[in-house]
């Protein structure tokens, strides 16, 4: 888009270009893109065909739906409202009622990707899938292999405190990011089933602990 609008500007001040073909490559360029997306989706439902449940991942609900925009669209007030509403309805905590676990159990899952991976075109069988959170954040000071995507969490307590509101904005933000950043990048672990309560809450205690690394001196 910018490029074609860079084209216009140009031919509009040489009086090379008129206004009507500025506006045809832009309908030609939207459309392009509409049928693009279109066929994408269309070989992601069809590629595993012969299996259920991996088709249905590409099933989007309704809050995907509205983040999956046009790239020069904006979310509309209405649409943040119902993004972020529907997130914080998902979100559900764990029987014990409590949204601090384990951190050894919490670091372990951090730094683990499994669970959920396509293998031999099956969806790979466990019984706890891992966090993998290293993927995005730094958070362990002495791990180097950490991603950059996300913010660095080192110090996150320390930075932060440990009050009961930190304690639960940390655990509902794992749950459902969308509750608090409309249509982030950051995956829905919770809501999507993808970590139990429990396992939500170990993470949460393995920023939060005193004791975890991740709040070290």
């Amino acid at each position: 888009m910018k490029a074609i609008t860079d084209q216009w500007v140009r031919g509009y001040r040489l009086g090379a270009i008129p206004l009507l073909l500025f506006f045809s490559a832009c309908s030609q360029w939207t459309a392009s893109f509409i049928d693009v997306r279109s066929n994408a989706e269309t070989m992601v439902m069809g590629a595993y065909s012969a299996t259920p449940e991996l088709n249905q991942r590409a099933v989007q609900d309704p809050s995907q739906k509205i983040c999956s925009l046009m790239p020069d669209e904006s979310l509309t007030q209405d649409q943040m409202t119902f993004v972020t509403d529907a997130a914080k309805h998902s979100v559900s905590y764990p029987n014990s009622g409590h949204l601090t676990g384990d951190w050894k159990k919490g670091a372990e899952l951090v730094a683990d990707g499994t669970g959920q991976r396509i293998v031999n075109g099956q969806i790979e069988k466990l019984a706890r899938n891992g966090a993998l959170c290293n993927n995005c954040h730094q958070i362990d000071p002495k791990e180097v292999n950490a991603g950059n995507l996300g913010p660095s969490l080192v110090g996150y307590a320390k930075l932060r405190g440990r009050s009961e509101t930190v304690i639960r904005y940390t655990y509902e933000k794992i749950y459902n990011a969308w509750a608090f950043l409309p249509c982030s990048n950051m995956p829905r672990l919770g809501a999507n089933h993808f970590l139990t309560p429990e396992q939500i809450a170990d993470v949460v205690a393995y920023l939060t602990d005193p004791q975890s690394p991740v709040n070290a001196p």
